[in-house]
């Protein structure tokens, strides 16, 4: 654990390494578990301001062993910013991914998959990079590739792949203009080639899927924002269901191949996103930032809660470490039925409910509360004072992204299409006022009950803690800011850790053992 860009996915690979070196066993299941990482990092990581490789996503890895051998390793991802698909802020990137096939694909694949110069995509800001950057890109893309291979991804699934990431840029692209005023609405011209690079891109039939999509009738009956919104929905859907497959086809190709007869033993390494505090903080912040409240709480459990109360047991003098306790944080968040996250879904399940109306459902509810202020003036939003420090964040866009839905009609689509990529998840309809829409679950519930299924298997583990700390802000080499590593070590409970290591009873032999001594 540790703040954006402290170094946590760069420690985890280490470890598995670490551990793959220790099997010596140079099988090649350990060298597929080994190229996970770089594969996972194309897909779900991206540039932000704090971080030029920020995990917009987190990841548990169970290795499973039979005596010291590996036998197989599960992957478990929770929480992808799908969000990211469609938009950026300044400073930052989309998935590395799509800048990764821009630099990597010859001229002949880039035709084949209808791609065109980055410069025109809205979905990747029009940008690019400089010429050294594009070579590093080029040469991640082949890592890519290669990664691909070695895991055991065939090589039509990885064109069919390559074929919806570009379908979906071209998506991006289609805007629309009203026929006339308050009435039905078209594709612009001029953005009907990409309607069409979206639909025959490789000619395959998740493509054709977004085409039928966006030619079909509820779209006549709508105004250009819903239509833009429902594109920009239909992308981030698609994103993250690639994402998903990717995942479980991991877990497929690296399942344990044993007697169920046999007991295996485990170690899970669990690399989440760190805390987040940016100049903008939207709903994904606060999911990232009420995963890392979690771990701090299971941080706090084991090295004072349980320690102190193991000395206290078995009758040793002990003056009590005070620690900074944040259960009253995840009490605001979690609560039921009047928590941060309840209200919201509470909220989001009337259709006239608005964000302004859920700020002014936290305002009355927490009046008082020591770690909730709402926003000064005319802003739309609220402050929560987490255990590393105070964040601002900007309620708009809190329902729309909570409900996480899609027009209904997406759904037969796609039960239609024939790659695996697309088959649609158990989602149930909700009609809407002017188009009915699949509900996809409240993003609350659904991050509340992955942190409490995350949190079970942490708490049934013999967990050993790597607490990562940023040496400074400017993502620079060899410079150490003290103050911010002092303010880190503080509310990390690092200090109070130091303490209770010194004072405490760190080495702790069996009494066969200090007897055999």
């Amino acid at each position: 654990s540790g703040e954006s860009g402290a170094g946590k996915t760069e420690s985890a690979k280490l470890l598995l390494q670490q551990i793959m070196n220790l099997c010596k066993g140079n099988s090649q299941l350990e060298q597929q578990i080994l190229q996970v990482n770089p594969l996972l990092e194309a897909f779900g990581n991206a540039q932000t301001v704090m971080n030029d490789n920020s995990s917009r996503f987190g990841k548990y890895i169970q290795l499973r062993f039979q005596k010291n051998t590996v036998r197989g390793a599960k992957l478990s991802e929770y929480l992808l910013e799908k969000s990211r698909v469609v938009q950026q802020d300044a400073g930052e990137r989309n998935f590395h991914i799509f800048y990764y096939m821009f630099a990597g694909l010859s001229s002949e694949e880039k035709e084949m998959y209808g791609l065109l110069d980055p410069s025109l995509y809205r979905y990747v800001s029009g940008q690019f990079g400089t010429q050294n950057v594009a070579q590093r890109w080029k040469d991640k893309y082949q890592e890519v590739c290669n990664a691909l291979d070695m895991v055991g991804f065939q090589e039509q699934e990885q064109v069919d792949m390559q074929t919806i990431l570009a379908g979906v840029l071209s998506l991006g692209n289609v805007t629309f203009d009203p026929e006339e005023s308050n009435g039905p609405v078209k594709v612009s011209e001029a953005s009907k080639g990409w309607l069409k690079a979206a639909a025959v891109s490789g000619c395959t039939e998740p493509v054709c899927v977004l085409f039928s999509l966006l030619s079909c009738e509820p779209f006549s009956e709508l105004l250009c924002s819903p239509c833009a919104d429902a594109r920009d929905s239909i992308a981030k859907m698609v994103y993250g269901r690639v994402f998903g497959w990717i995942v479980r086809k991991i877990n497929e190709l690296l399942a344990e191949n044993v007697d169920p007869e046999v007991e295996l033993r485990e170690i899970g390494i669990l690399d989440i996103f760190g805390f987040e505090n940016f100049p903008v903080n939207r709903f994904e912040q606060l999911c990232i930032n009420l995963a890392n409240e979690q771990l701090q709480h299971f941080f706090n459990h084991h090295i004072f809660q349980m320690e102190q109360a193991a000395y206290k047991e078995e009758g040793l003098p002990w003056e009590t470490i005070t620690f900074n306790n944040n259960e009253p944080i995840l009490n605001l968040l979690l609560a039921k039925p009047l928590g941060l996250l309840s209200l919201l879904d509470e909220q989001s399940a009337f259709p006239q409910a608005t964000d302004k109306t859920f700020v002014d459902k936290l305002n009355s509810s927490f009046k008082g509360n020591l770690h909730f202020q709402p926003a000064r003036g005319h802003v739309l939003g609220f402050s929560i004072t987490h255990y590393a420090g105070k964040v601002q964040y900007d309620a708009r866009g809190f329902l729309e992204k909570n409900r996480d839905t899609l027009p209904a009609n997406v759904r037969g689509l796609f039960i239609s299409s024939v790659t695996p990529l697309l088959i649609p998840l158990h989602i149930h309809h909700e009609p809407g006022p002017t188009l009915a829409r699949v509900k996809c679950g409240d993003q609350a519930h659904i991050l509340r009950h992955s942190l409490m299924v995350l949190m079970e298997r942490l708490y049934s583990a013999n967990p050993h803690f790597v607490r990562c700390v940023k040496p400074n802000s400017q993502k620079e080499p060899g410079v150490v800011d003290n103050q911010m590593v002092l303010l880190q070590l503080q509310y990390n409970g690092l200090l109070e850790t130091i303490r209770i290591r010194r004072d405490g009873f760190s080495w702790r032999p069996f009494f066969e053992e200090f007897a055999e001594r």
